[in-house]
């Protein structure tokens, strides 16, 4: 059975030492996104597409257990960061 992530990638600013990524997963409609722990701080704001899709792969994978099957990446109309969907293949 497939079944989705999805959420964002966000270039945060607010951190004192240096800026870097965080990675929020969506929830059900309605509840606020989850913030993962982690903050990324290795690939740069200006990366290439396939260096944050990568990121997002990796940082799911740290926090789930395995890389997504597929994954869709979008940046945000703001600039800000990236909507991701990720798939994986098994049980949900």
């Amino acid at each position: 059975m497939e079944h989705h992530l999805s959420g964002r990638l966000h270039w945060d600013t607010t951190h004192a030492a240096r800026p870097g990524w965080l990675l929020f997963l969506d929830g059900r409609p309605g509840d606020t996104p989850t913030m993962l722990p982690e903050f990324e701080t290795s690939l740069p704001r200006d990366a290439s597409h396939a260096e944050v899709t990568r990121l997002i792969g990796e940082m799911l994978r740290r926090a789930i257990g395995h890389l997504p099957q597929q994954m869709q990446v979008t940046p945000l109309e703001d600039g800000t960061g990236y909507a991701f969907v990720a798939t994986y293949e098994g049980s949900a």
